[in-house]
């Protein structure tokens, strides 16, 4: 009973079926973006929330936009997006002020801080496009982004 026990853990996942699964867009993006959050957040060398990097880029380009503005265009919804900004402002890398005219609207800047970690962070996603334009090649490249981008607008 224990040699057929021994036998069944040393499988791996290469050894499983999977065909049920092979066709399914969306297990496969799945799978591509736990690898490519993994990758960023051993690049950039701590633990980062899922994210992190898309929201500081989209306040860096949209100072004093609300934080639902901004958790639309990172697709998140707003409560996904309220711990982020909690993490950020903890760490000094956002400031938060209430809009004129609507108590319940926060709009969210960059501190220097944050644009400075901004940088940093912004460094280690060149070195991992480089990698997978690298891979992939340029033009495929930017075919999976329009690819990516149709995907999202049809469902």
């Amino acid at each position: 009973m224990a040699d057929r026990k021994t036998k069944t853990e040393k499988k791996s996942s290469v050894d499983m079926q999977m065909t049920a699964l092979d066709g399914v867009v969306g297990f496969h993006m799945r799978k591509a973006i736990l690898r490519a959050q993994s990758t960023f957040a051993t690049a950039a060398g701590k633990k980062l929330m899922t994210g992190q990097y898309s929201v500081m880029a989209i306040i860096n380009e949209n100072p004093g936009h609300t934080q639902s503005a901004i958790a639309e265009a990172a697709g998140l919804d707003r409560s996904s997006l309220v711990p982020i900004l909690n993490k950020f402002e903890k760490e000094g890398l956002i400031l938060r002020a209430a809009v004129e005219g609507d108590k319940r609207a926060y709009a969210v800047r960059l501190t220097k801080k944050g644009t400075q970690e901004l940088a940093s962070l912004e460094e280690k996603v060149r070195e991992i496009e480089a990698k997978v334009i690298a891979g992939l090649g340029p033009e495929d490249h930017r075919r999976l982004i329009d690819l990516l981008k149709r995907f999202h607008d049809i469902l």
